[in-house]
């Protein structure tokens, strides 16, 4: 094993050919000068902040313990370098090397995978995501609704990576009545059209007061907390019965087959139609 050279004491400095390398989950502080990736892939961590090399290696150490959060650093060509132990039992993968270099392409089931590492690419050209309302299909068949964002990382010339965080979204309960009042009324009439205005009148507040409130117990947007009800409804509907793609659309509140397509492909990174052949194999 190789450890560190002394004098490197930030992320904005030269970086080291290597870092000290074992098997594991996580990283592993050794002093202000040294960490180790605990994972059998050599890796160079980007200089993104002048926080100390130690203090980058304890934030993710401490992202193991947020079972709510998906935690994942990737390289430039999307594969996996780091995953928080919430991803890897999601994903069921025991031992961290064996997600290390590896896409969402090779993890996730396949047109899922392929839109996610599509998602990381638009990242790493440029375009960040931020609290993007997703939809999970985990390869156990587990679903997940959750905020994703993610950031690419430089080096001072070059993108050499992205750091992602996928944050899990509870049912919510508000301890205003007027609120949950609106919001019920969100989830009962999902399949008629909305807008936060209505919403807002019902809950007795102003609009941006609704959306503040909305906002602190949900943490979505009314917008997206009405796409999130049709879409549950959506993804229901799909996985337990036979209807048409199109009843199933006019059923959730969509005026047409193809908005609702766009707008289901958004949240899942799938069409109705392969939503079902994943979750309903042989329909």
């Amino acid at each position: 094993m190789k450890r560190m050279r002394p004098g490197v004491a930030r992320l904005g400095c030269v970086m080291p050919e290597t870092l000290e390398v074992r098997p594991g989950p996580c990283l592993e502080a050794r002093g202000p000068l040294s960490c180790r990736f605990l994972h059998t892939f050599p890796v160079r961590l980007p200089p993104v902040t002048d926080l100390p090399l130690a203090g980058y290696a304890t934030l993710l150490e401490l992202a193991d313990y947020l079972p709510d959060c998906v935690v994942f650093l990737k390289d430039a060509q999307a594969r996996y370098i780091y995953a928080n132990q919430t991803l890897l039992q999601r994903l069921h993968v025991r031992d961290a090397a064996d997600l290390v270099g590896r896409t969402s392409s090779d993890l996730f089931p396949g047109n899922l995978g392929e839109s996610f590492t599509h998602q990381d690419r638009r990242v790493l050209a440029g375009q960040p995501l931020t609290e993007h309302l997703e939809l999970h299909l985990y390869p156990n068949g587990r679903t997940g609704w959750c905020l994703t964002t993610k950031r690419a990382l430089h080096d001072g010339k070059a993108v050499v990576g992205l750091l992602g965080l996928s944050r899990d979204l509870g049912a919510g309960r508000s301890d205003l009545p007027q609120l949950n009042r609106a919001v019920q009324h969100l989830h009962d009439h999902h399949d008629r059209p909305l807008d936060v205005g209505t919403l807002a009148a019902i809950a007795g507040m102003s609009v941006s007061s609704f959306e503040r409130q909305v906002k602190r117990v949900y943490g979505l947007t009314p917008t997206q907390l009405l796409i999130r009800s049709r879409l549950e409804a959506a993804t229901r509907q799909l996985t337990t019965t036979d209807d048409s793609i199109a009843q199933v659309a006019f059923e959730c509140g969509y005026a047409d087959h193809s908005a609702f397509t766009r707008a289901f492909r958004q949240t899942t990174g799938l069409t109705p139609r392969q939503f079902r052949q994943i979750t309903r194999p042989g329909h």
